[in-house]
């Protein structure tokens, strides 16, 4: 988008300001099993923000500004921090980084999973995750994805909000914004299509600019395909806590994993 469209990147992973919300809007999105297995592996390079929060007891700086921008705060909140804080002082961090101590172990990986899917250990990846209603049966990707793409905002860290299948998809059909999802797994096709939908046209020189850039990767970890991490448990896991963009985007488990 910045080559062809003289787009601009400001930040990372920031809400849409609600005056933007009713303009064309595009979301992106990926196969969530194979997600995990990049997350886990971005942190096996120590690298992530995931990765960060889950190795240190305490860190000031990340609650006095991040943390508040993460949940979409209009300003520092001394409760978020206190109970951030407090619960900090008990992550597991030997844990933590064992199961990030090799991108190839399998294993590590299964565990890793386990304390990501773990309601107790919510509060450890940061981001508000554990604040929210939908940590207790959605997971982190499903929180980021309301959380940009939805105008649910401060209702998420609210009791009361249903985070089952159906109740993400009436949050959904009530909140969300986004005009066309660009899904990574077919990023050229989606995002021509997307183009298409927008009524935006691209002249010769730009098409083949982003004919050449279709397969520049970023944020690449060191691991191998996602089939290779997956048992019966770990499928299933990920098919219960995913189940809202699993069932939107119609996606599959790992080549030769089953549900």
């Amino acid at each position: 988008m910045r080559h062809c469209l003289q787009g601009e990147q400001i930040g990372k992973h920031n809400r849409i300001p609600a005056d933007l919300q009713s303009r064309f809007v595009l979301g992106s999105i990926r196969n969530p099993w194979d997600w995990y297995v990049s997350l886990w592996g971005y942190g096996c390079d120590a690298k992530g923000s995931v990765y960060a929060q889950t190795g240190r007891k305490l860190h000031w700086p990340y609650y006095r500004h991040q943390l508040p921008n993460e949940m979409g705060l209009p300003a520092f909140s001394w409760g978020y921090t206190a109970r951030q804080a407090w619960h900090d002082l008990s992550i597991p961090v030997e844990r933590w980084r064992e199961v990030y101590s090799d991108s190839r172990d399998v294993e590590a990986f299964r565990r890793w999973l386990k304390l990501m899917f773990d309601p107790e250990r919510a509060l450890d990846v940061g981001e508000g995750y554990g604040f929210s209603a939908l940590s207790s049966e959605a997971g982190l990707m499903s929180y980021r994805f309301f959380k940009l793409f939805s105008s649910i905002d401060q209702k998420m860290y609210q009791s009361g909000v249903d985070a089952s299948l159906p109740g993400l998809q009436q949050l959904w059909e009530q909140h969300g914004f986004v005009d066309f999802f660009i899904r990574q797994e077919q990023l050229s096709d989606d995002f021509y299509q997307a183009l298409d939908k927008a009524e935006v046209e691209l002249d010769q020189q730009k098409q083949q600019q982003l004919a050449e850039m279709v397969n520049t990767k970023t944020n690449i970890s060191s691991r191998s395909s996602a089939s290779d991490y997956y048992d019966d448990e770990s499928v299933a896991l990920v098919a219960k806590r995913e189940a809202f963009i699993i069932d939107k985007f119609n996606y599959q488990p790992p080549e030769g994993c089953a549900l």
